[in-house]
């Protein structure tokens, strides 16, 4: 009786360091594959490719079975892609905007999917897209690597667009979680090989605060599935349009 009530204790304990963690993991992410807008000037494109040379911090939170995880978006710029006169009095000036996509994704305990925040001060519009990371083909593999001084396995995942990307987590701290999303294998994910970028853990603690595991906003619309899928082309439309300024003289 003595042993199972110590046994008892012992997986008590357990559990509570297990889904009590606070874990706050910087990763920095690279990109393969060079911007390309084929409606903004070329001397804009250089620029955007430019500021992505630099690994972008990313960051996750997460408490207790829930998650939030960042970017922090690079800087902001205009590049003036000429003026030309319009009559006598009017000029018409074509500003091209760079502004970097705010990334926040909130996983919520025991839901399968995860909120994607979004973001269009253009638009005056914001709101929230419910993903849920379907795959074509999961498949672990017997490749182990060392990030961080953790073991990670490794396994790789098919996309229902046929992209393949690997996924590199730790059973050393089993807990499901991970960034942009891929929050579903037996363990933290530390490192994800994408066709068009890599993100990999630089800094892991257990200094994760309660507040700063972010809370989604519940007055804010929820698109799920076409409808977000709709929306989205929507915005994009919009936005690939160059910004005109029309100057009076």
């Amino acid at each position: 009786m003595k042993i199972n009530i110590v046994l008892l204790l012992f997986i008590s304990v357990l559990l509570n360091n297990v889904f009590g963690q606070h874990l706050k993991i910087e990763y920095e992410r690279t990109e393969l594959q060079d911007f390309e807008s084929p409606t903004m000037s070329k001397e804009y494109n250089q620029k955007v490719n430019m500021g992505r040379k630099t690994p972008q911090k990313n960051f996750l939170y997460y408490a207790n079975g829930n998650s939030f995880f960042k970017n922090i978006p690079r800087a902001t710029f205009i590049h003036d892609a000429g003026t030309k006169q319009i009559d006598d009095s009017n000029k018409e000036t074509k500003k091209e905007i760079f502004k970097d996509v705010e990334i926040k994704i909130y996983h919520i305990k025991n839901e399968k999917g995860s909120y994607q925040y979004q973001s269009f001060p253009r638009l005056n519009d914001e709101f929230y897209g419910y993903i849920e990371m379907n795959y074509k083909n999961i498949e672990y593999k017997d490749d182990i690597q060392m990030i961080d001084n953790y073991h990670c396995k490794l396994v790789e995942v098919t996309l229902i667009n046929g992209q393949i990307t690997k996924i590199w987590y730790t059973e050393d701290i089993p807990v499901s979680t991970g960034p942009l999303g891929f929050n579903t294998f037996p363990g933290v994910v530390l490192r994800i090989e994408a066709p068009t970028y890599t993100m990999t853990a630089v800094k892991i603690s257990n200094e994760a605060k309660e507040s700063e595991v972010e809370k989604i906003n519940p007055k804010l619309k929820v698109y799920k599935g076409e409808e977000f899928t709709k929306r989205m082309q929507e915005i994009r439309e919009i936005n690939t349009k160059p910004t005109i300024q029309e100057i009076r003289l």
